[in-house]
């Protein structure tokens, strides 16, 4: 149980980031909405991650959790080492490389006492300057809309957002299954919407700041493996669901559907990336979109191929 003055237990996952982890924790340590412990949850062997831990005085009760024989079992299943033992009214997430604003927490305490909601906050990139994906990021999912508005559930994020605790416990968390890159979040947001009728809301006043370190190439090579391995899996699970990541594309047989495929598998996309990085942004966003689209759909028909070569062998 949590004790009598927790409002707030907050799940932060860390992976081989002490640097990171140490900016956030002491990001946490400035709250001004003090009613809180958190659950460090550590993925892996990542000893300097343990050296810090050991090393540092954080001013706040806290609980460190990790893997049996310390593996690495991915980000999903390591936020649910905390959920035997979340008990406050509400559950915050934060990942390890977002360093919350002090009024963070308060934010998000503002907008969940006003109603029962899903309080999804806003992660702002420091360098989106210089860095092509972190700008993409930045216009995409439910940074489209404004403070306090309704989002579709399935740009729920786990790197910053809040919840009563009730509902991440009774929907048994992430699906710990999902060890690769991509769709997690969204797995559960759908279950979110089908289970409960919780209103998803942008809190953008709930700021956390990061440094994006990853490049737009290592970003789509990621989206080319969820295409063909997370994204079949999702939609086992959640047969008919063609809102999220173009599905309805991927699967459509209408004319506009067929060609778009043939584009995005086609070197089109590649070329197009030769333009950027562009001062026009528009131009630049819906390039990088349809680069994104074209490396799903590379994963997505390479699982195609591979599920038929399987059924032609038997």
């Amino acid at each position: 149980m949590a004790p009598e003055n927790i409002t707030f237990d907050i799940i932060v996952p860390t992976y081989e980031n002490p640097d990171e982890l140490r900016a956030c924790l002491a990001g946490l340590g400035m709250q001004t909405f003090r009613l809180f412990r958190v659950f460090i949850c550590i993925d892996g062997e990542s000893n300097n991650v343990r050296r810090l831990l050991t090393e540092i005085d954080l001013p706040f009760p806290h609980c460190i959790l990790s893997h049996m024989h310390n593996a690495h079992q991915g980000r999903n299943a390591t936020r649910n080492l905390a959920l035997p033992y979340v008990a406050a009214p509400f559950l915050a997430m934060l990942d390890s490389d977002i360093v919350p604003e002090p009024t963070w927490l308060e934010e998000h305490y503002c907008l969940l006492r006003q109603q029962p909601c899903v309080s999804v906050g806003d992660v702002r990139y420091t360098n989106a300057d210089e860095n092509i994906w972190a700008r993409y990021i930045q216009t995409r999912g439910k940074n489209k809309y404004r403070h306090g508005e309704h989002i579709p559930a399935y740009y729920f994020t786990t790197g910053n957002v809040a919840l009563p605790t009730a509902v991440f416990v009774a929907l048994g968390g992430q699906d710990a299954r999902m060890h690769s890159y991509g769709g997690g979040d969204t797995e559960f947001a759908l279950r979110l919407e089908k289970h409960f009728a919780l209103p998803v809301l942008f809190n953008a006043r709930a700021v956390g700041n990061a440094r994006m370190n990853k490049s737009l190439a290592q970003a789509l090579a990621q989206y080319e493996q969820f295409g063909a391995e997370n994204l079949p899996y999702i939609l086992s699970k959640h047969p008919g669901e063609q809102r999220i990541f173009g599905v309805q594309y991927l699967q459509g047989q209408r004319w506009r559907d067929r060609m778009l495929r043939l584009l995005a598998l086609s070197p089109l996309s590649q070329w197009l990336l030769q333009l950027v990085p562009l001062p026009i942004r528009p131009l630049e966003r819906a390039i990088v979109h349809f680069a994104v689209f074209s490396a799903i759909a590379r994963g997505w028909t390479r699982r195609k191929h591979w599920e038929a070569q399987e059924v032609a062998a038997q």
